[in-house]
């Protein structure tokens, strides 16, 4: 079951990381329609991650090795992204 979670939040991450990526990218071509797509995908993949990344806590009772809390912690800064897409979405409205 933890090798499915931690399978899990690495999917989610890195469709988190692409899709708010694209946004940025979209954004800046000034495609706005697609950029705003982009995000609520990125943003979908956040919340499934944030899911799998409480799942993975309780199923480890906190127990990670090094790998698994790298990955762990990555899913924490996913926010990051989101606002850099939702950023890059406001500065092309403008």
């Amino acid at each position: 079951m933890k090798k499915e979670i931690l399978q899990n939040l690495a999917n989610e991450v890195k469709t988190c990381r692409r899709y708010a990526l694209n946004a940025v990218k979209k954004a800046e071509e000034g495609k706005i329609s697609s950029a705003i797509s982009m995000l609520d995908i990125a943003q979908t993949a956040k919340t499934c991650a944030m899911k799998a990344h409480e799942e993975l806590w309780k199923v480890s009772g906190g127990k990670l090795n090094d790998t698994e809390f790298e990955l762990f912690a990555d899913a924490e800064t996913l926010d990051k992204d989101i606002q850099k897409a939702y950023q890059a979405i406001q500065q092309a409205r403008r």
